[in-house]
């Protein structure tokens, strides 16, 4: 059996890299029942097949900008995503829309300061944690069109969604990062997502597509406005449940 080793692994949330800060990570989908019970009612009701799903992160602490308490400490909800083995077009890569359930410093005098394990959980609303393909990791300082990557053998009506993480943030600049779908790698490509987040904070958005049609093929374009050719560091995670 191949064994992989996570050295490489990319740890974005809320649009914070903090893949230094990480010293290990785990993923957990399941299917919980949701408690719906009301006061005047005799017994427990559920929602059955509702999915569920969490990633815990072990962190270690740091008040330096833009890394761990600035990201953690005021328990926003946001999105977490992980590229396991490092960025390469089309790699595994696994996010949640999460709300934090804890944040907190310990530490002792014979090692570093620690937040422990950070628990981000989902319930109900979405795909619990969506295992899909990483499309965009890196720098960039003009207009990029990404490279194809197919996704599916032939074209399929399905839902889909995305997430974005800007975590480097332009001075001057701003971009439009859209996911585009085509039947073929090199042929006319159209919008499938269009983010609203422009560049010019950190920050991470997810968008979803309802149920239509979606091609073999995926990319990112990342389209600058502005001419100060600003550093822009971001991340794209596609996820379709075919």
């Amino acid at each position: 059996m191949t064994k992989q080793s996570a050295k490489n692994a990319i740890v974005l949330i809320g649009g914070y890299n903090l893949s230094t800060y990480a010293t290990s990570f785990e993923t957990e989908s399941n299917v919980n029942p949701i408690d719906v019970t009301g006061f005047t009612d005799g017994s427990k009701n559920f929602i059955p097949g509702l999915k569920s799903g969490s990633i815990k992160a072990d962190m270690l602490w740091s008040s330096t900008a833009n890394t761990v308490h600035a990201a953690l400490n005021d328990m926003t909800s946001r999105h977490v995503t992980i590229l396991p083995l490092g960025y390469a077009l089309g790699n595994h890569s696994i996010s949640l829309p999460y709300a934090q359930a804890n944040y907190g410093a310990k530490g002792d005098p014979t090692s570093s300061v620690q937040v422990g394990t950070i628990s981000f959980e989902s319930y109900g609303d979405n795909n619990g944690v969506e295992d899909g393909w990483v499309l965009a990791h890196g720098t960039i300082t003009n207009t990029t069109t990404g490279t194809g990557y197919q996704v599916s053998a032939a074209q399929v009506t399905s839902i889909c969604s995305a997430t974005l993480h800007i975590w480097a943030a332009c001075a001057a600049d701003t971009y439009v990062v859209k996911v585009q779908d085509c039947a073929t790698v090199d042929g006319s490509y159209n919008d499938l997502i269009t983010f609203t987040a422009n560049g010019s904070a950190i920050t991470s958005e997810r968008q979803t597509v309802a149920s239509g049609t979606i091609d073999k093929f995926v990319r990112v374009l990342a389209t600058r406005t502005g001419s100060a050719g600003n550093s822009f560091g971001f991340s794209v995670h596609f996820f379709e449940p075919i």
